[in-house]
């Protein structure tokens, strides 16, 4: 005969199920709200497109105000930028691998870790080298106070501001890594999550600093190509199969009894 004690176990574990499906759904909300805002944020901080108005900043605005134009450094700015953008959407991609047991069980953790920490270096270099490249550029106005100080002076304050916010803080993550062991691990981790607040606001930083990746073009499709991946792979892990689910409500010798 079958008693209660027999049942009462799996009501437990899809009662665990249920709770960590909602929690994992709470947090994909989350997300979405957050890149909503970002959308949001990101009208809100675009100046209005005026037809025969040049950018601020550009090598046209500076033609218009009779201010001399480096091409060079424009070329090398622009170029870090792609390359500072491709490591940080790698950087992000790989830090959620490391969290994922599918991944540790076909490559080596230590060298996914590795690969990330160095990425994640070599992107806030090229980073850093795109930002100092304005201070060469007068038309800009732009100094070592303003490339240290969100939010101030120079042109585009706004979009700069978050360029430089987000910098800073995507550096500030990174140098935790040295406090991990007098922070404990876990609340590491929770300030190392910060990262995503960094590449949001970097994201926002190219998004409206230029209208460029606002309009259908190659360089608009790689941008939105980084964030979609980027989104991607943390819904993958957000949201677990219910596979994964089952492994961690059901005790191992369960299935001995």
């Amino acid at each position: 005969m079958t008693q209660i004690s027999d049942i009462l176990p799996p009501v437990e574990v899809e009662g665990n199920l249920s709770s960590g499906i909602r929690a994992r759904f709470g947090k994909v909300l989350l997300v979405l709200a957050v890149v909503l805002l970002a959308v949001v944020v990101s009208m809100f901080a675009m100046q209005p497109a005026v037809a025969a108005t040049p950018v601020p900043g550009s090598p046209l605005d500076a033609y218009d105000k009779q201010i001399p134009y480096d091409m060079g450094v424009h070329k090398i700015a622009r170029l870090a930028a792609v390359i500072s953008y491709v490591l940080m959407v790698t950087t992000v991609v790989l830090g959620i691998v490391l969290r994922m047991r599918y991944f540790q069980r076909n490559v080596n953790r230590g060298t996914v870790y590795g690969a990330h920490m160095t990425i994640a270096l070599s992107a806030l270099i090229f980073g850093a080298l795109h930002g100092v490249t304005f201070a060469y550029q007068p038309v800009w106005d732009i100094d070592t106070a303003s490339l240290l100080i969100p939010f101030t002076g120079g042109q585009q304050r706004i979009p700069v501001g978050l360029g430089v916010l987000g910098t800073e803080l995507a550096i500030t993550v990174g140098c935790s890594v040295w406090l991990q062991q007098r922070l404990g691990y876990r609340r590491w981790l929770k300030f190392h999550q910060l990262a995503y607040v960094a590449f949001g606001l970097i994201w926002l930083h190219i998004f409206t600093v230029h209208p460029e990746p606002r309009h259908v073009n190659l360089v608009a499709i790689g941008i939105a190509a980084g964030f979609l991946s980027c989104l991607l792979a943390f819904l993958i892990r957000a949201l677990p199969s219910r596979s994964r689910l089952s492994q961690r409500s059901f005790p191992s010798d369960w299935g001995t009894r």
